[in-house]
């Protein structure tokens, strides 16, 4: 029970993209903000500025509400989310799953709108000091009706109370029907218990090859 304490805080503090396999604690506020800086000469595609703000909060032990709002395509598209996220069986298991279902709005280049859901569906596992985690998710436009898939896979590793190192393996479907993957190696640094920072490292594996560092900071109520 106490890895298994251990090990859920140490995913608390790094889950900024989706609310994963571990639900938030009933009353419990995350906030994430940030971005890419440093680029690369000539990055675009697919690492770009990417500014992003998200939030969870958990409604119950097993209801966890979110917002994810972001840009992508070299900050061509804005879209934002409202989501809810339950578990998949027992909160006590090592092996742990998660669904999710999202409404949102996409602003396209042509500055006009369009509806979106999202669907998603997260799993991981417990390791010694770390753990496992892959997150995939599908959105649907309500015009174009196309499905563009998603998929994060992380490796993360707890070195004491304080550093926690991850490396993520990002793939997906752009707007434009390309196909990216893009590998983020980071550092996460516990100032306390409600207040992180996340220092690392973003790099094209696709598109134009481009890379930057980014810094994201976590808050916890």
């Amino acid at each position: 029970m106490r890895l298994f304490a251990i090990f859920t805080l140490f995913f608390i503090s790094v889950s900024a993209v989706h609310a994963g396999a571990w639900p938030r604690d009933k009353g419990d506020l995350f906030i994430a903000a940030g971005g890419n800086f440093l680029l690369s000469n000539g990055a675009e595609l697919p690492v770009h500025y990417d500014p992003t703000v998200y939030a969870e909060y958990g409604l119950t032990d097993r209801i966890t509400l979110g917002l994810d709002f972001y840009t992508a395509d070299k900050g061509r598209i804005a879209s934002g989310f409202t989501f809810v996220s339950v578990p998949v069986g027992s909160l006590k298991l090592k092996n742990r799953a998660s669904v999710s279902v999202g409404y949102g709005y996409r602003l396209n280049p042509d500055t006009s709108t369009e509806g979106l859901m999202r669907l998603g569906l997260s799993v991981g596992r417990a390791l010694d000091k770390g753990w496992l985690a892959a997150d995939a998710s599908a959105t649907i436009g309500l015009q174009d009706t196309t499905w563009r898939p998603k998929a994060d896979f992380t490796w993360g590793h707890g070195w004491s109370n304080r550093w926690t190192s991850t490396i993520q393996l990002q793939t997906g479907q752009g707007y434009y029907n390309d196909d990216y993957a893009k590998v983020s190696p980071t550092i996460i640094f516990s100032l306390n218990e409600r207040f992180k920072i996340n220092l690392g490292a973003v790099k094209a594996l696709t598109g134009d090859g481009g890379s930057a560092l980014k810094l994201e900071t976590w808050l916890r109520f």
